[in-house]
């Protein structure tokens, strides 16, 4: 068959994909499928789950969405060191050995050995951190693409990340294929504001890691104006021309399926935080303007709860909630399937958004909020996410720091699970949208023609109540 009759080919490179369960493979998934929908054929290099990370993720019935003819190319993941840093730590100081931990001199030699050897891997650890902790999947995941892919060499190669190994790996392979790329960023990279804990050395290796994918992609996409815009200052106007937001979204499909139940007049009041809380996503300024609110007699705690459902690493939130006296109204909540945690969304009286300290990502939990037909509360700063909520109708947003604002915003959110929220447009929460101009945007560079440009949700600040929830 012919080049010019034959089916296009894409190649697409994502650790995150079916059965891996985190909220950035519906993105990518959504991609996959739009492209089967047009008549691509469609190989997927992603990750083996036989190699996750402990604690990651998984559900298997997301194969089920992938569309038939895909095919999967998987890599394991290369993790030999990990089983080195676990054994250093059980004899660490703080652990198992403790007659090491001994006052004498003859026991402080140990542990101060004990401490250099903890340093020593504590620096290599993050050196071999670099991109991302998936590492170890690159030299793999090149190799297995590679053989995949040379007999049918794909028209175009399409990367999202994090985690920020794939865009490594896509660049090797665009290298070897020479095809063109269009490389998708879902969260900021080498200057993303949660990660100033790095070393100086990871944080310039992330810096000209970052630029070979932006030099090299023919199309760059964001997700967020806020990363966007990071990106044009970074990078100045002539590199900027290769760059493009689409917005992210959900698949309003999870929720149809599912009923929204009426809230029972007679149950506490439940403020759910659905998914993981890190990278400075605390509920602290929550939890201090709920205290203020009790002691005020503004909420009563037996009719309130704050739910907060999924995984966290961040300090001891318990701790803080006892201190604060407010434990009593603080439930944890451990990660539960993702059919599971949409009907929690679905069934809470409101919902909370954090994202404080900075405004150029937007999570794609928002729009699954949008989706879900709850009143919204968000305490992030000023910018995409604010006007988002705002905008919806479906909610409020206030500033972490404006505690008084917080407890006046509790208020009126629990004045909105009263009374329903009017549900948005659905273009505005719409996943499938943004999935369609990425395909325009890859089909674009595959022909090599100018790309158009993508307005995302042009109509994602617009909404038009068109129903009113029962809540």
């Amino acid at each position: 068959m012919s080049r010019q009759t034959r089916r296009p080919h894409a190649l697409v490179v994502a650790y995150n994909f079916p059965p891996h369960a985190a909220i950035g493979t519906m993105r990518t998934l959504r991609v996959v499928r739009r492209l089967a929908e047009e008549n691509w054929d469609v190989t997927v290099v992603t990750s083996d789950p036989g190699t996750y990370r402990a604690g990651t993720p998984v559900d298997d019935r997301l194969m089920a969405r992938v569309p038939e003819g895909v095919r999967i190319v998987r890599a394991r993941v290369v993790r030999g060191f990990d089983a080195l840093k676990q054994s250093v730590k059980a004899v660490r100081p703080g652990g198992g050995d403790r007659a090491a931990q001994s006052s004498s001199a003859a026991g402080a030699r140990p542990a101060a050995a004990r401490g250099v050897v903890q340093r020593s891997i504590d620096f290599v650890d993050a050196a071999l951190a670099i991109p991302d902790h998936e590492s170890g999947w690159l030299v793999p995941a090149v190799a297995q693409g590679w053989a995949a892919v040379r007999a049918n060499r794909p028209d175009v190669l399409y990367s999202s990340a994090p985690p920020w190994t794939g865009q490594l790996v896509a660049r090797a392979l665009v290298s070897l294929i020479g095809c063109p790329w269009v490389a998708d960023f879902r969260d900021p990279w080498a200057r993303a504001p949660w990660r100033e804990d790095r070393r100086p050395f990871a944080v310039r290796a992330a810096g000209v890691l970052e630029r070979s994918v932006v030099e090299g992609a023919q199309q760059v996409i964001f997700v967020a104006k806020g990363n966007h815009a990071d990106f044009v200052r970074h990078y100045g106007a002539s590199v900027a021309a290769r760059f493009r937001v689409v917005p992210n979204g959900c698949d309003p499909e999870e929720f149809d399926q599912l009923k929204r139940p009426p809230l029972d007049p007679d149950a506490p009041f439940v403020l759910l935080h659905a998914g993981s809380l890190y990278a400075g996503r605390t509920p602290q300024p929550l939890l201090n303007a709920l205290a203020v609110a009790i002691r005020a007699g503004i909420i009563d705690p037996r009719r309130f709860r704050l739910r907060l459902l999924g995984t966290t690493a961040l300090s001891d939130l318990s701790a803080v909630s006892r201190d604060l006296g407010i434990e009593e109204i603080v439930e944890f909540i451990p990660r539960v399937a993702r059919d599971e945690s949409l009907r929690a969304m679905m069934s809470a009286s409101a919902l909370l958004l954090l994202q404080p300290g900075h405004t150029i990502s937007v999570p794609g939990k928002v729009y699954e909020y949008l989706a879900s037909g709850r009143p919204i509360l968000a305490i992030a700063e000023e910018g995409e996410i604010a006007d988002l909520v705002r905008v919806s109708g479906m909610g409020v947003s206030v500033t972490p720091s404006d505690e008084t604002a917080i407890v006046a915003a509790l208020q009126q959110i629990m004045r909105m699970a009263v009374g329903g929220v009017p549900m948005p447009r659905r273009e505005l929460f719409d996943g499938r949208l943004g999935a369609a101009h990425i395909v325009d945007v890859v089909s674009s560079v595959a022909r090599g023609e100018t790309v158009p440009l993508v307005g995302g949700h042009k109509l994602a600040m617009q909404t038009t109540p068109v129903e009113k929830q029962g809540l």
